[in-house]
């Protein structure tokens, strides 16, 4: 077994209802990518292959399976994501890529009043600072200030 291998081994579940899972998640994962990458809606197993990496042909082997699933559809050697493996698909794109698309500490969520309009943006941003002082004092050893002068004069 060459490192590849090792490696794809060590990330795939052993059970069979887990690999299932997995592979269905990789799948479709891979197929709502292509589609928004404009690669096109149809793709073959060595397309999907080639972009699975590791281990593909295994993942590849559930193609088939996604089809009587109702996730795929096939025409010939051609597979293409149902309507319900679309939907699907944008979900676990979207659940694998949650943690690098949430705000971070201190943004705003996208349903924040502050997208609506500058006169909010301005009152959320001046929230913000005033939140982050407060904080930052709130934390700070007694007797400084987030600036980092003493002004403690005893």
């Amino acid at each position: 077994m060459n490192a590849p291998d090792e490696i794809a081994s060590l990330i795939a579940p052993k059970s069979s209802a887990l690999q299932m899972l997995y592979w269905r998640s990789e799948i479709l994962q891979v197929m709502f990518w292509l589609r928004g990458e404009g690669f096109g809606d149809i793709v073959d197993a060595p397309m999907v292959e080639r972009f699975l990496g590791v281990e593909a042909r295994n993942g590849v082997s559930y193609l088939d399976r996604l089809v009587e699933e109702g996730y795929l559809t096939v025409d010939g050697e051609w597979y293409a994501l149902s309507e319900f493996g679309l939907k699907q698909g944008a979900r676990e794109f979207a659940d694998s890529f949650s943690d690098l698309t949430k705000p971070a500490h201190g943004e705003c969520s996208d349903d924040c009043w502050c997208h609506a309009s500058v006169d909010e943006a301005d009152a959320c941003m001046a929230h913000r600072i005033e939140h982050n002082h407060a904080m930052d004092e709130k934390h700070a050893p007694k007797g400084h200030t987030h600036d980092g002068h003493n002004h403690d004069h005893h």
